[in-house]
């Protein structure tokens, strides 16, 4: 496997690999990654995947897009299957605006293999290698790369768009996507279920219990989560004190905040602002 320095823990860029284990277990299914993104390229070969309980069929133009936590599993490939790739956590663009339209969302969720034309295909291979290339050479500066990754998700995007592929959205899962979309609303003020199911017109316990089914992680998780992805942003990106911080994410006090952001990441505030400045020079 050839793979680019790592400069970040939050992006990577891998060509000309073959095992699709990487990110595909084989036997068992498994889910990718809650922080990750990743996108590839099938270069040739062919190989028979299984994504949220459906089957796709990989060949050669094949592009894979896989949001975190998807069910996935590897049924077979050809011995001469070949692909490139790169993932991505989403803080890793928290500097840019929000990628994804909520349609958009919906058709890459619904079909995570879309198959390109020629001319498409070029466009995303040469985005890749351009990126892999200022990977190479950014020496830890990695503002270029992250501006050209949202330009290629961006064109990504308008390729869903302009797919024509067709959308089957159950019930439960447009609950959840509008859940989702009050949350990017009031995650700095509200943190009640009760809020978020009476705007849904639902029972908090169904919305728990959809939230569970769905995405594989409770209402707590994603409230706690959206929140300290404000929080990382802020300490990456600004000289706000903790204690400021803390108040704009409307917690009762600086060391409750700091318990909560240790207790998720790992880190205190100030050890993760002191790691991403390290990352940075």
């Amino acid at each position: 496997m050839t793979t680019d320095k790592d400069t970040t823990d939050s992006f990577r860029i891998c060509s000309c690999e073959g095992d699709l284990s990487l990110f595909f277990p084989e036997g068992k299914a498994a889910r990718t990654p809650l922080y990750k993104v990743f996108l590839a390229l099938v270069l040739r070969g062919k190989a028979v995947v299984e994504i949220g309980g459906k089957r796709y069929s990989l060949c050669s133009g094949t592009m894979i897009y896989l949001y975190p936590n998807r069910l996935v599993r590897l049924l077979s490939r050809t011995d001469d299957f070949l692909y490139e790739y790169l993932w991505f956590e989403f803080d890793f663009l928290s500097d840019f605006p929000l990628l994804r339209k909520a349609d958009t969302s919906r058709y890459i969720g619904s079909n995570p293999c879309l198959w390109l034309r020629e001319k498409d295909r070029r466009m995303a291979k040469g985005y890749y290698d351009f990126i892999a290339e200022r990977h190479r050479e950014s020496g830890g500066r990695l503002l270029v790369v992250e501006g050209l990754l949202f330009s290629f998700l961006l064109e990504v995007n308008e390729l869903y768009l302009n797919s024509g592929v067709s959308i089957s959205v159950t019930r439960q899962e447009e609950l959840t996507d509008r859940f989702f979309f009050l949350l990017h609303l009031h995650y700095k003020e509200k943190r009640s279920v009760l809020f978020y199911a009476d705007k849904l017109c639902v029972s908090d316990k169904y919305l728990m219990r959809v939230l569970k089914t769905v995405t594989g992680n409770t209402f707590h998780f994603w409230a706690t989560d959206f929140i300290l992805r404000e929080a990382k942003l802020l300490l990456r990106s600004t000289t706000l004190p903790v204690t400021e911080i803390s108040e704009r994410l409307n917690y009762p006090n600086p060391s409750f905040f700091s318990r909560v952001f240790r207790q998720y990441t790992g880190m205190t505030p100030r050890e993760f602002r002191k790691k991403k400045r390290r990352d940075a020079e």
